[in-house]
């Protein structure tokens, strides 16, 4: 009888074995429903960004609106023009705050398997014609308490919970039977214990890993996902589960073959699973903080603020100096000359500002960089900083994909200015047609080979040792001892 028979009838075995027993079956169901659930809360993260970008969306609208109907009713002569904090001709104010925009960032298709740092970056920043430092963190994030707890998403049932249950499925392939009797049995037929325990644990593979894929699949169709237009998106994220998948259940066969008893092997397994998702992701974790430690977003933002109120005062400090020596010629000016010196005033000092926070931002973003380095560099470390790092990709939550929005980010903020700052340093009027030139910000999402370029590596960090824990497994096999 030919291999692919005796394999064949391993798997319809199997099959009946797994009809047969409701634990394994409510395993499967708890897995399910473990998918069903995140994919839900999934779904309602997303909604909650796009609900949050749409209203920041139609406050912008509404506001450059109002300002712009004001504009041509002042033009027109109907309207006397307000106080000049709320001059919608002024340079200065609308490009700081009246017409301050929205830069959104905005949900991938597949945003709903991971949450990833989506929870830490808002969805969208609001640029005015001050400088980074002002707009980096001026927008609210997720409330601390939640971030404590953390989201059930997909990523976290793939990451933590499969291999629970890949544990659960396949711990006792062979210990069971021997404690049984009937593993001598069944070798008693022209069939080897490697072909055997292949059946055994290809059946429970095809099995969790085609539910996962497939209700994840349904899922995104149901929650409204074109699954065709994100096809590349979706096979990378089923070969990676696949991958991850196939991981576990090579040390399932590993710890099989060690010839020990079933609750021995759970426990190997257990204590597999803590070692490797959760000791060394924290190890890793604590090593990188040490040796790159990154100041908190607090001490960032003191810094900020104390490097805008030096600024300030050694502005109001040579404009008293000014005055003091011109005198005469400060008591005779205009209305209007004095709001346009005090425009290009503030202007100065935002530049002066901007120019010593570059320093301060450029430090963090280095400290910031080295530590993404060194989690690259000990990621293969854990298959969980594997996954979770390509889940976060392939969703598009990662640090990578904010990394890419946060240059566009800048890149936009500097076209903001150099459209308001001529017109405040020429005391220039702004039109209701400059409203309609005001610069508008447009992400342009990641290509497939941007977010796709680490995937074959992380493949690599998960079937590598997968394939060698199988040669280990197929090895002892041949010396596995079949009487209890």
């Amino acid at each position: 009888m030919s291999t692919a028979v005796l394999l064949w009838e391993s798997l319809q075995h199997e099959r009946r074995v797994f009809s047969a027993d409701r634990l394994l079956l409510i395993v499967t169901l708890i897995l399910l429903a473990a998918i069903g659930y995140a994919l839900v809360d999934g779904h309602a993260w997303v909604a909650k960004q796009n609900q949050a970008i749409s209203t920041a969306r139609t406050e912008e609208m509404a506001r450059l609106q109002e300002n712009r109907t004001a504009l041509a009713a002042i033009e027109a002569g109907t309207q006397r023009a307000p106080s000049v904090f709320r001059d919608p001709a002024n340079p200065f104010w609308v490009g700081k705050r009246l017409a301050a925009t929205h830069a959104v960032l905005p949900p991938t298709a597949l945003a709903a398997t991971s949450i990833g740092q989506s929870d830490l970056n808002p969805p969208y920043v609001t640029v005015s014609s001050d400088g980074r430092e002002t707009f980096a963190f001026n927008e609210e994030i997720e409330n601390p308490a939640n971030l404590l707890i953390g989201h059930f998403d997909l990523a976290f049932v793939v990451i933590f919970l499969l291999p629970l249950v890949v544990i659960a499925l396949s711990y006792n392939v062979l210990s069971a039977e021997r404690e049984q009797g009937t593993l001598a049995l069944c070798l008693s037929n022209p069939v080897r214990l490697g072909t055997l325990l292949f059946g055994k644990l290809l059946f429970r593979a095809v099995l969790v890993l085609g539910l996962t894929v497939g209700i994840t699949a349904a899922g995104l169709w149901m929650g409204g996902v074109p699954l065709a237009a994100n096809s590349a998106p979706l096979l990378a994220w089923a070969l990676l589960v696949v991958a991850y998948g196939c991981f576990w259940f090579a040390l399932g066969a590993a710890v099989n073959v060690l010839g020990r008893d079933s609750a021995q092997n759970a426990l190997i397994l257990a204590g597999a699973w803590v070692v490797l998702l959760l000791v060394l992701p924290t190890v890793g974790s604590v090593a990188v903080n040490v040796a790159y430690p990154l100041p908190s977003r607090a001490e960032m933002v003191n810094a900020l603020r104390a490097v805008q109120t030096d600024a300030q005062r050694e502005s109001d400090a040579m404009q008293t100096r000014y005055e003091q020596e011109h005198a005469q010629a400060s008591s005779t000016g205009t209305p209007a000359r004095g709001a346009a010196e005090q425009a290009s005033r503030r202007m100065a000092v935002q530049q002066a500002a901007a120019a010593r926070a570059a320093s301060v931002m450029a430090r963090h973003d280095e400290q910031r960089l080295q530590q993404l380095s060194a989690v690259a560099g000990l990621r293969f470390l854990s298959p969980a900083i594997l996954m979770q790092e390509a889940l976060n990709d392939i969703a598009g939550t990662g640090e990578a994909r904010h990394r890419h929005y946060q240059a566009q980010v800048d890149r936009f903020s500097g076209q903001w200015r150099d459209f308001f700052t001529p017109r405040v340093e020429k005391n220039t009027a702004l039109t209701v047609d400059d409203y309609d030139r005001f610069p508008r910000f447009q992400y342009a999402e990641q290509s497939v080979g941007e977010w796709s370029a680490a995937l074959p590596a992380v493949l690599a960090g998960l079937l590598i040792p997968a394939a060698l824990l199988g040669m280990f497994a197929a090895s002892r096999a041949r010396g596995y001892a079949t009487d209890s």
